[in-house]
């Protein structure tokens, strides 16, 4: 596979964003970083797996076995791991919906769940793991046509986002937040940028290190988090997902983050930040920081009485160095070891 270093750095800035939304809910009333972290992560996934499938030189058959392999055992055991611990904790949410979560179709059932639970946002990963099962098929199946699959990618991007701001079709618009019909447009608008990326000229990467192009798009990007533009979100982070293939940041503030180490590093434990941060942040406030925060005499502080209101100083770091450690002891001794098998028995 293909290595985009600066990539990892974009995934640390998604999981970023999403813990925040989460950990500190507050920021939510002004922008929803929840929703720019996960765009992003359809983005960059839109791009690598499509790139992936483009430099496959076997045959079909092979090369979707492989493909799906591999891809199996990077995300299946933790995925179930978490599963498992979350039935041993014996959470009714999590009982009740085991079978959407096993078979990866909880993103259908999510917009029917109300009540808090550990597992909100592992519809995303459902989303995912739909979209490696039949993309594969289309790619591999047309990639020897690459016109031809950019204008079927661009037809299901441009359904996406017609579906989401007008409701094309009203039954499904439930769905509109969840499904991968309408998250097409976000890995859609990745795999189309990796078709253009792995057949571009001189021309593509002319843009990519123009400044003022990259002005531009940073400024649609913040309009787009501020006002939740989809459409600009999705577009501003197909940008930055290129550039950073290209390693063509202008920004040098920007370009530091990307290429610092332990931003490289958030960015390649991603996976497990994403799967255990909820879990954290449910179980950490119930059984932890909700009795002792409680339990605090806020009065005798004075001004700083006002401290009980934003928790969420505390919560931020406090959930977030947990789930670091949590996704480090799993990245070092589940997703490692068995990452490893891939290369010793599905080769690209």
């Amino acid at each position: 596979m293909p290595y985009f270093p600066k990539i990892d750095g974009l995934r640390s800035l998604a999981i970023i964003m999403v813990i925040i939304h989460h950990a500190a809910s507050i920021f939510s009333k002004y922008v929803d970083l929840g929703y720019a972290g996960v765009d992003l992560f359809f983005v960059i996934s839109g791009f690598l797996i499509t790139t992936i499938l483009l430099k496959s030189k076997e045959g079909f058959s092979k090369s979707y076995k492989i493909f799906f392999a591999r891809r199996s055992l990077r995300i299946f055991p933790l995925y179930y791991f978490s599963l498992l611990i979350l039935l041993l904790l014996g959470h009714p949410i999590v009982v009740q919906e085991i079978g959407y979560l096993l078979t990866y179709t909880y993103n259908y059932r999510y917009p029917f769940v109300r009540d808090a639970n550990p597992i909100g946002h592992f519809w995303t990963l459902g989303v995912e793991e739909q979209y490696y099962l039949f993309w594969p098929f289309l790619v591999l199946g047309l990639k020897r046509k690459l016109p031809l699959l950019m204008l079927v990618t661009f037809l299901m991007i441009i359904f996406a986002y017609l579906q989401i701001y007008f409701h094309l079709i009203p039954s499904i618009s439930v769905y509109n937040y969840t499904g991968l019909p309408t998250r097409m447009g976000s890995l859609g608008l990745g795999s189309l940028g990796a078709m253009f990326y792995s057949d571009s000229g001189v021309f593509l990467k002319k843009l990519l290190h123009e400044k003022s192009i990259e002005v531009i798009m940073v400024f649609l990007w913040f309009y787009a988090l501020i006002f939740t533009e989809p459409l600009l979100l999705g577009f501003g982070s197909l940008f930055m997902v290129l550039k950073a293939a290209e390693n063509s940041f202008n920004f040098k503030l920007f370009h530091s983050f990307l290429e610092d180490k332990r931003m490289l590093f958030l960015g390649r434990i991603s996976y497990g930040l994403y799967v255990y941060h909820v879990i954290v942040i449910f179980y950490g406030t119930k059984y932890l920081f909700d009795p002792v925060w409680k339990s605090i005499d806020w009065q005798s502080f004075g001004r700083l009485s006002i401290l009980q209101f934003h928790s969420w100083i505390i919560k931020l770091p406090l959930y977030s160095s947990i789930t670091i450690i949590l996704s480090v002891l799993s990245f070092k001794y589940i997703e490692q070891p068995i990452s490893k098998l891939k290369d010793i028995y599905f080769k690209n």
